[in-house]
């Protein structure tokens, strides 16, 4: 290309070579000789050119060559070359479908001066020199170790991307995702590209086990299982929760293919921490059985359970005691169930009630319930130093407005369980259904007018037989055997509509259909029962003096001849299970938080402390030890330092070896103990790159997004391939200029026009 260095403007230009051509034009006219005209015309030409490169060679022309320089960049390939990557759950496999994707898409299309570095990596990165030599042999997967290790790696020419390909599957307890803003920081993109579906393998899984922490001895214990079974659809399996070699609990379920959710009860025995596993029996045809099973840990503990029992039937001339006096004894049966008992004096109709206000056994006083000091609690603290209350056939106006929402706070908010029994003054009769207290009934009342007195048999539906309040004995046949043949008939109940939604029918009149006769239902935190029938002698008369085994086999069956077993371990079933969600709530001083339940050998487990004084006030000037126990050592004890962005203690607690351990932490303030509490941690060495297989899309697309990256799959073929080399640096562009005037050639063709012109002219003649 040529280009002159001074250019006027064309006008200029356009005029000069006009006023050269006439004046050229005149002079070779009025020159004398005897040439024509096609001479003259020829001669103007020459003289004209000859003019013109001499103005050209003012005008210093110049020969100007461009000159692309592209700058080198690299671009970092890291292929995942762990286990996982063996999987064949896409055409050719995962490692395959990678190595594919990357030549199809990455190697054809990239520019002349990008050189792609390839590297494989499953705990370190390692230089790879051809893509089929990669072999899916790693142990683990440790995205965020090769990523740093990939920033930190010194080279000739500038980084400017990196293309992961990789299942997302994630071994190690760092977050890619921060080593991924380090490379956007640095103005280097990671594009990732996820190998492998989100199917599961054909496997069972217990992911989860939830349970109270603290659960009363000799009570019924919830525990609730988040179960994975692909592949098994329909399956029928049985679980199992061992204590040892002992089976405490076993349920037959049927496994749907997916996610679900399993409820067990047991019953622990002894007291103190206690370890316990849940499993399912492995099946023909899993991936792993090493997931069959999850170990969890509880505190059983013994407290007292406070019961505040009120009944309102006054005495009857035919029982040989006081009316109360068979449910409390029933209940103080149990050395671990303390009850309050009061008393209704007056009737619907404000008459005094025939009352008895002391225990002929044992001198004991009992207060009506309206009494000012020491009948029913008048404040929510008061009410709160119980943990079940027994309402048997009270009427409403023996509480106030607060009373009354104080038994709901107790139950809703607190963990409490509430009883109501039937009777004239209980439930719709009694005007309940207009209360605050239907919130925590779990039966829908009738209106005013729902008391009926005849004779009814009691009947079990068929799915109550294993509820705790139930199953009297481990022996099914037994228990149905209790209930059939050995429960008496009642001899009336309150009418109610139906059974709450989420509530559970334990009993009902003759069958399907008929009348709940008991219900229960977890309301809030706390739990509730109702019983409409009566446990006393008017509708009950039966029920609380002959459920039970003849004393002298020989002999009828009457309340002098009768043990009442089978009364008595109704109820303590009932409180028991009540009473469950109130006094599970202990250890409130110092609570224990294990970051994971599950570790390595080795691996760091950070725990999290909370401590409290008496007014459920956090204190941040305790000394907290934590204390790892069990396995085949117990560490010494590790000062917990406390946090105040989370507001609580930290220390960081290694298993040594594989093994159950038990976590403690104790705090102590000036000297004194505030309280303890423990956690357990099994360590155990598993293979994590194979336990779960299924990939980790999600994983993949964060780590793209923190660096700034593009997101893409094996599975689809990108729309815009030329994403991955977006990054790379612009070539630089320079102009080599040569001058043209000075050229040997341009002056001999200057010179050869002029002699040219001079020897022709003076050839023909002209002057």
């Amino acid at each position: 290309m040529t280009q002159f260095t001074y250019l006027p403007d064309w006008r200029w230009l356009a005029a000069g070579a006009a006023v050269a051509t006439i004046v050229l034009s005149a002079s070779y006219y009025g020159a004398r000789g005897r040439a024509g005209t096609a001479v003259r015309m020829f001669l103007l030409t020459l003289r004209w050119l000859a003019v013109a490169l001499v103005l050209g060679c003012l005008l210093d022309p110049q020969w100007v060559e461009k000159i692309d320089h592209p700058q080198k960049a690299r671009l970092a390939v890291l292929i995942d070359t762990s286990k996982s990557m063996a999987t064949q759950d896409v055409p050719g496999g995962r490692l395959g479908a990678a190595r594919d994707w990357a030549q199809h898409y990455l190697y054809k299309n990239r520019p002349g001066n990008v050189e792609v570095a390839a590297f494989t990596f499953s705990q370190n990165v390692a230089p790879l020199a051809n893509l089929n030599a990669a072999s899916p042999t790693g142990a683990v997967t440790e995205l965020a170790t090769a990523l740093e290790n990939l920033l930190a790696a010194p080279t000739d020419d500038p980084l400017t991307g990196v293309v992961l390909f990789s299942d997302g599957i994630e071994t190690s307890t760092r977050s890619p995702e921060i080593v991924a803003r380090q490379f956007r920081r640095k103005g280097i993109p990671i594009h990732t590209v996820v190998t492998g579906t989100t199917n599961d393998m054909k496997d069972v899984v217990i992911e989860n086990v939830q349970v109270r922490r603290a659960v009363p001895n000799q009570a019924p214990t919830r525990v609730a299982l988040s179960l994975r079974s692909a592949g098994f659809p329909n399956q029928a399996v049985s679980v199992q929760i061992r204590r040892d070699r002992d089976v405490v609990a076993t349920k037959d379920i049927r496994l749907n293919g997916a996610a679900q959710q399993v409820e067990m009860e047991f019953t622990p025995r002894q007291k103190g921490f206690q370890v316990y596993e849940v499993s399912i029996a492995p099946l023909k045809g899993e991936w792993l059985t090493t997931n069959n099973r999850r170990k969890f840990a509880l505190e059983v503990i013994d407290p007292t359970i406070h019961v505040i029992y009120m009944e309102g039937t006054p005495q009857q001339n035919s029982s040989p005691m006081p009316e109360w006096k068979y449910l409390r004894d029933a209940l103080q049966s149990d050395p671990d169930i303390k009850v309050t008992t009061l008393y209704r004096q007056k009737g619907n109709n404000g008459q005094f009630l025939n009352t008895v206000d002391a225990d002929p056994d044992t001198g004991d006083r009992i207060y009506p319930v309206e009494h000012p000091t020491h009948g029913f609690p008048r404040t929510l603290a008061g009410l709160l130093e119980y943990d079940v209350i027994i309402h048997s056939d009270i009427k409403i106006a023996s509480f106030t407005p607060e009373q009354l929402g104080n038994m709901d706070k107790l139950v809703e908010q607190h963990g409490g369980g509430f009883i109501m029994i039937g009777g004239n003054s209980a439930f719709g009769k009694g005007g309940y259904h207009q209360t605050i207290l239907d919130r925590i009934i779990p039966v829908a009342m009738e209106s005013s007018d729902d008391s009926e007195a005849r004779e009814l048999q009691l009947t079990v539906p068929r799915n109550a037989w294993n509820h705790p309040l139930v199953a009297f004995s481990d022996d099914r046949a037994e228990t149905q055997r209790i209930w059939t043949t050995k429960f008496p008939s009642l001899y009336g109940m309150n009418r109610v509509e139906r059974a709450k939604p989420g509530a559970t029918v334990l009993a009902e009149e003759g069958g399907p259909g008929g009348n709940v006769l008991i219900a229960v239902q977890e309301i809030g935190k706390g739990r509730s029962m109702a019983f409409t029938s009566d446990t006393t002698r008017s509708w009950g008369r039966d029920f609380e003096t002959i459920w039970g085994e003849p004393i002298h086999p020989s002999g009828r069956l009457t309340e002098a001849n009768c043990d009442g077993r089978y009364y008595r371990q109704f109820w303590v079933n009932a409180i028991r299970w009540l009473a469950a969600g109130k006094i599970g709530h202990t250890n409130q001083a110092v609570v224990l938080e294990l970051a994971h339940g599950y570790a390595a050998p080795g691996d760091p487990v950070t725990t999290s402390i909370k401590v409290r004084n008496e007014q459920l006030q956090e204190l941040a000037t305790a000394d907290v030890t934590v204390v790892l126990s069990g396995g085949p050592a117990t560490n010494a004890p590790i000062r917990a330092r406390y946090d105040s962005a989370s507001r609580s203690y930290m220390a960081e607690v290694r298993p040594p070896a594989t093994g159950t351990y038990t976590v403690t932490a104790v705090a102590v303030q000036k000297g004194m103990k505030l309280g303890d509490d423990r956690q357990l941690l099994v360590a155990e060495t598993t293979d994590r790159e194979l336990e779960d297989l299924r990939a980790r899309p999600a994983l993949m697309d964060a780590i793209a997004r923190a660096s700034g990256g593009q997101a893409y799959s094996v599975a689809i073929a990108p729309t815009n391939a030329t994403a991955l080399f977006s990054n790379i640096p612009p070539s630089t562009v320079e102009y080599r200029r040569t001058p043209l005037w000075d050229k040997s050639w341009w002056l001999a063709t200057v010179l050869g026009l002029l002699v040219v012109e001079w020897s022709v002219r003076r050839w023909r003649g002209l002057a």
